[in-house]
């Protein structure tokens, strides 16, 4: 997935916003929705802003389950 580092949440460990975009069944509209996910950053490279794509990986912590 794609999305957009959002938030430097300690050490290799950085929040990012991965917005979609559907259309509504009924009456057509877009509908954009974000969901914000915990993503292991082992280099400590990802800054506020970057897009970056991520891919999921065995669980890291309670709720990291995302590589860069």
């Amino acid at each position: 997935m794609k999305g957009v580092v959002v938030k430097r949440s300690g050490d290799k460990t950085v929040t990012v916003a991965v917005t979609t975009v559907s259309h509504h069944p009924l009456y057509g509209k877009k509908v954009v929705t974000t969901r914000r996910y915990l993503v292991h950053d082992p280099d400590n490279k990802a800054q506020v802003g970057e897009t970056v794509i991520i891919r999921e990986s065995r669980p890291l912590s309670a709720r990291k389950r995302w590589v860069i």
